[in-house]
């Protein structure tokens, strides 16, 4: 039986850094497919423990395994069957606890600090949890990247002033018009993205704003808490013909959006273009209608470069963020070596407290009073203390802080 320490976790992916959109799209796993294909993972004899991450921006499975065991055929042809070898990115052992470290800290984003990630890793690790069973080395280790990811904010300036991929979008729309006091606007997807377009087209003033969903009763509802009306999937030409920017948010669905949605003549009568910003993975609007005059489409891949201005301003915040990553690294790391003391510390516990009473018996006998039976399960404590601190001490000194900081530093130059 494998000890705690020895577990290995491996982690298999594609994202922005490697993989154009229309890669990646191929590749996203739905939020209702997620706990399927991780179970289907953990049949395999490679892999005892699955938790996977897809967003708009990435796909990677992370899964723990017996000592020496090689997850990354499985992997690769249950997931990413047929990607190209240059768009994935493979880590193992220490490197992949890096690079979820990094990720829940936004340093591995599109957006450098984007929050919405934290979101993303908490659902992802719910699924994983309900898959594995409580207290799974991939669950402990998604769990702390999430508090790695909160600490980076609260601690460094990597979260002030961030904008979100939404935040993003909705700011192209006011470059393009100049502001939003005259503009109407029609959010297609009710997800939680596309709420967050909403709220903060909302906070910039917008003349209008409009919902358009496959369920009438989400959209209806966004309207409702937010502000706007909604409209049925069946009028969403007739909801483009009116709006002067359209934002797609939808999940799931390939080109719900097409070239047939978008009234060519009316377009060619307006003063000014109509803005269409797909955030959706697979993308939800036509590619083919960049071709239509009077139409700006941007996707995400066409934003990098909007947000790319705001990357300079924020390099030094990040690399605030080494020193605690580092630490970080180094206490999981620590924690996951003393948890294989446990059957240790048990023995140990016990042969004091039998060494206690015999000693007890052997003095006092029977006739042992209150105040000498309390001195002898304060010394038993104190020296079980000592005994337990040695130990937390030899978990730490297995790998050094300043070893993880040098590997840290070659992993991101490997980047």
């Amino acid at each position: 039986m494998s000890t705690v320490s020895e577990i290995e976790f491996h982690l298999i992916g594609l994202s922005h850094r490697t993989a154009a959109l229309s890669v990646r799209e191929r590749y996203a796993i739905q939020a209702d497919q997620l706990d399927p294909c991780l179970r289907d993972l953990i049949k395999s004899e490679e892999v005892l423990e699955a938790y996977g991450l897809s967003t708009c921006n990435r796909t990677e499975i992370l899964v723990a395994t017996r000592p020496i065991a090689d997850p990354g055929a499985v992997i690769e042809g249950r997931v990413f069957r047929n990607a190209d070898p240059d768009a994935i990115y493979r880590y193992r052992g220490v490197h992949a606890v890096m690079h979820l470290f990094r990720v829940a800290g936004g340093l591995d984003s599109v957006v450098l600090g984007e929050t919405e990630i934290l979101g993303q890793l908490k659902r992802a690790a719910d699924v994983a949890a309900a898959v594995n069973g409580p207290g799974s080395h991939v669950g402990s280790l998604a769990t702390h990247a999430i508090k790695v990811g909160k600490r980076l904010r609260k601690e460094t300036e990597i979260g002030q002033g961030t904008l979100s991929v939404a935040r993003v979008g909705v700011d192209l729309g006011q470059h393009v018009f100049g502001g939003f006091e005259g503009v109407r606007a029609l959010v297609v997807g009710t997800g939680e993205t596309g709420l967050l377009v909403a709220r903060h087209l909302k906070d910039l003033g917008v003349r209008s704003l409009t919902f358009v969903n496959r369920t009438l009763g989400r959209a209806e509802d966004a309207a409702s808490e937010i502000g706007g009306q909604a409209r049925p999937l069946e009028d969403l030409k007739s909801a483009i013909s009116d709006a002067n920017m359209v934002i797609a948010c939808v999940e799931g669905t390939t080109h719900l959006v097409g070239i047939e949605h978008f009234d060519r003549k009316s377009l060619s009568r307006h003063d000014r273009p109509l803005l269409v910003v797909d955030l959706s993975v697979p993308r939800a609007v036509d590619d083919r209608a960049r071709s239509i005059d009077n139409l700006l489409l941007y996707d995400l891949d066409d934003l990098q470069p909007v947000v790319a201005k705001n990357l300079k301003d924020r390099h030094e915040a990040a690399s605030q963020s080494s020193s605690i990553l580092v630490s970080e690294i180094h206490k999981f790391l620590s924690l996951r070596t003393f948890a294989d003391f446990t059957p240790a510390i048990t023995e140990l516990r016990a042969r004091f407290e039998q060494g206690r009473e015999e000693a007890l018996d052997t003095i006092a006998g029977e006739h042992a009073n209150p105040r000498e039976v309390e001195l002898a399960h304060e010394i038993t404590r104190r020296l079980l203390d000592v005994a337990l601190a040695q130990m937390k001490d030899s978990a730490r000194r297995t790998r050094s802080e300043e070893a993880l900081d040098w590997e840290y530093q070659r992993f991101l130059n490997d980047q």
